[in-house]
């Protein structure tokens, strides 16, 4: 969540980024609101001080030799009076604090100076690219073609089941993808993150911590069973980041590293028509989630440091691809800078993200209060916090699937892989073999 007193005091630079993040805030709205509960606040303040001119003004009476009582009684008339206003009044200055705040809920964070302004993903820029691209002396298929074929991908029996999205993987595909979860946790463990297990679902203000909600509402999925809200969570980034939520964390702690694998779940609003062949995008799958909880004066290090584990990921699966630095039109909405990894799908014959690593700031730590001791400053002040992919599962096979596979429709293993899958390729039967 933004910080008020820094939009009153840089609005116009405020009201310029928001914008470039698709927000146009309602200036006469949020000015409306802000003056009334100033207004407000003014009122009561004097109210405050006259009750205390009538405490000052009975205390001066009692210690007069003869007690005017008549005149104590009207003064206590008064005050109670005044009293019954100023709990009205402040009834009002939180009614329209709440109006306030639920306003701002809906405010996106503001992009960091490095972010580069931008209407669409058509202008992001290319950072870098890695690997070397695959060459193949036929033409390469698809992953769900060559999964379908195989026999350890089922589309239809995940539509049987559950509907659109969903999929069943089977034999050797259920065992390429434990391969694949292994890989993540040992990487994200030899990179110092901790492994945590946290619920997949949570309740309102946690989904709110992360700013999924109240945005976002509708692409989550949510259930009210026994009259009980909670909402499936869409990444582990929300109930990992929350693990915090209104604590005060010790300096020397900082930076705290977490990595949770679990499924999640995503209505898909608004992607009707797109990726419905495959697993590319699913209403569940499940991804490894990387979060930092840092300092502020190590922000930005600490962001080099979760995006140069992501492309480690890659580099040992030897997988080509580039990375994006998004725009703001592309940007998401608690993001101030985002470093999007793109792998390269020789069966689509394009690049498709497959990790994103974004530097939050305080944004998130505003909304959770997350906060730690500065011994600099003395103050309580709030952390950074930074969350990466490392990686989806799904598009990880897919990765692995459409890069290393072969004429007579097999796929290799990668190396990288042999430690937790000890065989060399699935067969064009759909067994995995050793060579």
């Amino acid at each position: 969540m933004l910080e008020l007193k820094k939009i009153l005091k840089d609005f116009d630079i405020y009201k310029i980024k928001l914008h470039n993040k698709k927000f146009d805030i309602d200036e006469k709205y949020f000015y409306g609101l802000v003056d009334e509960i100033s207004g407000l606040k003014k009122v009561c303040q004097d109210l405050q001080t006259e009750r205390n001119a009538g405490s000052a003004k009975i205390g001066a009476l009692m210690r007069e030799k003869i007690v005017n009582n008549q005149e104590i009684d009207k003064i206590k008339s008064e005050m109670t009076i005044i009293s019954e206003k100023t709990k009205n009044l402040e009834v009002k200055v939180r009614e329209k604090e709440d109006e306030l705040s639920n306003y701002m809920m809906y405010m996106p964070n503001i992009y960091d100076d490095t972010t580069s302004v931008g209407l669409s993903d058509e202008e992001n820029v290319v950072k870098g690219i890695y690997g070397v691209k695959p060459e193949f002396d036929f033409m390469p298929k698809e992953h769900y073609v060559i999964g379908e074929k195989l026999g350890i991908l089922d589309m239809d029996c995940g539509a049987k089941l559950s509907g659109a999205r969903f999929a069943v993987l089977k034999d050797a595909g259920t065992m390429l993808e434990m391969a694949i979860k292994n890989f993540l946790f040992e990487t994200a463990l030899l990179n110092g993150f901790t492994p945590v297990s946290v619920p997949f679902m949570v309740n309102r203000n946690i989904a709110e911590g992360t700013g999924q909600l109240p945005k976002f509402e509708d692409d989550m999925f949510k259930t009210t069973s026994n009259g009980k809200e909670l909402f499936l969570i869409p990444t582990a980034e929300v109930p990992v980041t929350n693990i915090f939520n209104g604590e005060i964390l010790d300096e020397k702690d900082l930076t705290i590293n977490y990595c949770a694998l679990t499924p999640c779940y995503r209505v898909e609003v608004g992607s009707a028509g797109k990726d419905v062949k495959g697993i590319f995008r699913q209403h569940q799958f499940e991804k490894l989630e990387m979060v930092k909880f840092t300092h502020p004066d190590k922000s930005w290090e600490e962001f080099d440091k979760l995006t140069a584990c992501a492309r480690k990921i890659l580099d040992k699966l030897k997988i080509h691809y580039r990375e994006m630095t998004l725009c703001t039109g592309d940007l998401g909405f608690g993001s101030a800078h985002t470093s999007d990894l793109e792998v390269w799908l020789p069966g689509q014959n394009r690049f498709r993200e497959i990790s994103s690593c974004s530097n939050y700031l305080d944004f998130q730590a505003r909304r959770a209060n997350i906060k730690f001791y500065n011994s600099k400053t003395k103050k309580n002040e709030y952390v950074h916090t930074l969350n990466g992919s490392g990686l989806p599962i799904g598009r990880t096979m897919i990765a692995i699937i459409e890069n290393y596979q072969q004429k007579d429709g097999s796929i290799l293993i990668p190396e990288a892989l042999k430690k937790f899958l000890p065989y060399d390729k699935i067969n064009s039967e759909g067994k995995l073999v050793k060579n």
